[in-house]
């Protein structure tokens, strides 16, 4: 054996040989180790605990402080986002973070590692003033699926706001008396700050003496207002960008643009209108119309009332309403737009007349929107065979309300609703509706139509105006045709009750035939009608007669003007003359 020399003496060489042994069975032994673990034969070298990870599910940052619970076991992540859990067999986590949706998971024995995803459910932002740039505080602001409110606050004074438990696929809302609503659509976001509108326009109305005006409609797009007794005004709703119209009944309308300081004020121009009515075949024949319009030059008339639909049902211009063409009403034979602008030029207020109900072309072509024969089921008919629509309709009311529309459109100072009732004449007891047909209902019927006519045209400059039976200055309750005086006044400009002495009934008044005594009837009727509706005195602008019916005296200049005369003696300074014919008695009429 070969030795070495020591300190000691002579030493073989075994430590060296030992030491080479055991280095050589370390190169076998650890990838062997290695090997067993990984197929599970001596787990219990290895972290047998869940690893959890969980980030921001919008950002997909680390969060840290999130609670992992599994039945009693409690782990929360670090900062890297991470935690690890014991588990046994099948499992449910359940993760939680304060301003982050809660989460339930299942998992499996055999998984050993996930990364979960949270959702913030809170959102923070500021809200200012579009117009100052400064904060607005009270303003609310909700969270919103549908039309359900699920969390809601207010923003402070800085204008800053914390939604918390904003679900998913919520809208926020932002909401203040003073400024336009705003919508938002939450993505992913958690910072939301949004600048609102004013929508609130104030200010007054006045005449042209600096007068309050009391009733005044104020409007632009959609949003409406009404002036109180000191002429005031407060419209909300407004829209961003439009003119602001604004009309009295006795006065001219008024167009003010609508500026970002969303105040405004409007004198208003009175005006008394004295006019005479002209069919559509007159105004379509140029020496006939000439005629007329130099009778208006020529004495104190100063408006007129012509046909564009009477009630023959037929539209007496080429209408870009669809359903005019579809059931064959047009006869085009006027240039609605020329002839407004001859009025104005002449200085001549133009009032479009637009018979409702008695549409016997609409009737015939739409059975179903008209009034049925409940004896026959066929299309119920007056006495002279006319067929009516039925008033209870909608689908009738939107076709004479794009009618009215299109009038405003030409440029027609007014429009004049007639035959705005139930059918008066033919077998009465035989006319089937299709729903409940009573007093009630025939009045709400009048009087929803008639104000869906007056929303609908608040924002032009054209009035509204409704021709009534002079009986419905006396009756209390609707004849039997939906006409109720109070009603009809709410929701029209003017109100024209065709108040022909010739048509009240014998003993009328105490007078045998009230056709012999013009200046009473109408002075009485007009009376009456104040006292009932006493708000509403200057919306009345009554029809007169300048025709002979039925027994008793002839009229003439005498009877026309004793008529007159009766209305500047009830405190009405407006009326409108009526001849189906268009003949009129200008020795009845005072020099222009």
């Amino acid at each position: 054996m070969r030795t070495e020399p020591s300190p000691f003496g002579l030493r073989p060489r075994r430590r060296q040989r030992r030491l080479s042994w055991k280095l050589s069975l370390a190169t076998l032994v650890v990838p062997l180790i290695a090997l067993l673990a990984t197929t599970g034969y001596i787990a219990f070298i290895r972290d047998e605990r869940l690893r959890v990870t969980v980030v921001d599910a919008y950002t997909e940052r680390p969060l840290a402080g999130v609670r992992v619970r599994d039945g009693q076991r409690e782990v929360v992540t670090d900062e890297a986002g991470e935690a690890r859990i014991e588990t046994s067999g099948p499992s449910s986590l359940v993760l939680e973070k304060e301003d982050y949706d809660p989460i339930t998971l299942d998992v499996t024995p055999d998984q050993r590692a996930i990364t979960v995803r949270l959702r913030p459910n809170v959102v923070r932002g500021v809200v200012t003033s579009r117009v100052t740039g400064g904060p607005l505080a009270n303003v609310s602001v909700k969270a919103l699926l549908g039309d359900q409110v699920m969390v809601q606050t207010i923003t402070d004074a800085n204008g800053t706001y914390e939604l918390r438990g904003v679900p998913e696929g919520a809208t926020l809302g932002f909401e203040h008396d003073e400024f336009a609503d705003v919508r938002v659509e939450l993505s992913r976001q958690t910072s939301i700050s949004v600048a609102l509108r004013p929508d609130v326009v104030t200010g007054q109305v006045t005449d042209l003496a600096g007068k309050p005006i009391e009733g005044a409609t104020i409007a632009v797009g959609s949003a409406i207002a009404t002036t109180d007794a000191a002429g005031s005004f407060r419209l909300t709703g407004a829209p961003e960008r439009g003119d602001i119209v604004v009309k009295a009944p006795g006065y001219r309308a008024r167009v003010v643009p609508l500026t970002a300081e969303m105040h405004a004020t409007a004198q208003l121009e009175p005006i008394s209108v004295r006019a005479i009515y002209i069919n559509a075949a007159v105004a379509a024949n140029p020496e006939a119309w000439a005629e007329r319009l130099a009778l208006v030059e020529r004495t104190e008339l100063n408006a007129v009332v012509v046909d564009l639909k009477d009630s023959t049902g037929r539209v007496f211009y080429d209408s870009r309403v669809p359903l005019a063409h579809e059931i064959g009403a047009v006869l085009p034979i006027l240039d609605p737009k020329a002839l407004v602008e001859e009025l104005h030029r002449r200085h001549i207020y133009a009032i479009a007349r637009i018979v409702v109900f008695e549409d016997p072309i609409l009737a015939e072509a739409k059975p179903e929107w008209a009034i049925k024969n409940a004896a026959t089921g066929d299309l119920w008919r007056t006495w002279n065979g006319l067929a009516w629509v039925n008033a209870h309709r909608s689908e009738v009311w939107d076709y004479n309300i794009a009618l009215a529309l299109e009038a405003a459109s030409f440029g027609f100072d007014e429009i004049q609703f007639d035959y705005i009732r139930f059918p008066s004449d033919g077998p009465l007891d035989q006319a089937e509706y299709g729903v409940v047909h009573n007093r009630d209902t025939r009045t709400e019927a009048i009087g929803e139509f008639l104000k869906r006519a007056r929303l609908a045209l608040a924002p032009t400059r054209a009035y509204l105006a409704a021709d009534i039976f002079g009986l419905t200055l006396w009756e209390l309750g609707d004849s039997g045709i939906g006409q109720v005086l109070e009603v009809v006044a709410e929701q029209v400009d003017y109100i024209c009750p065709m108040v022909y002495p010739s048509h009240f009934y014998p003993g009328s008044m105490g007078f045998e035939i009230p056709n012999d005594h013009p200046y009473e009837v109408i002075l009485w009727s007009l009376q009456n009608g104040a006292e009932r509706i006493p708000q509403h005195v200057r919306k009345f602008r009554p029809w007169l007669q300048d025709f002979s019916y039925g027994p008793g005296i002839e009229y003439g200049p005498n009877e026309v003007r004793a008529q007159i005369q009766a209305v500047e003696d009830a405190g009405l300074h407006s009326w409108m003359i009526w001849n189906a014919d268009n003949v009129y008695h200008e020795e009845a009429l005072q020099a222009g």
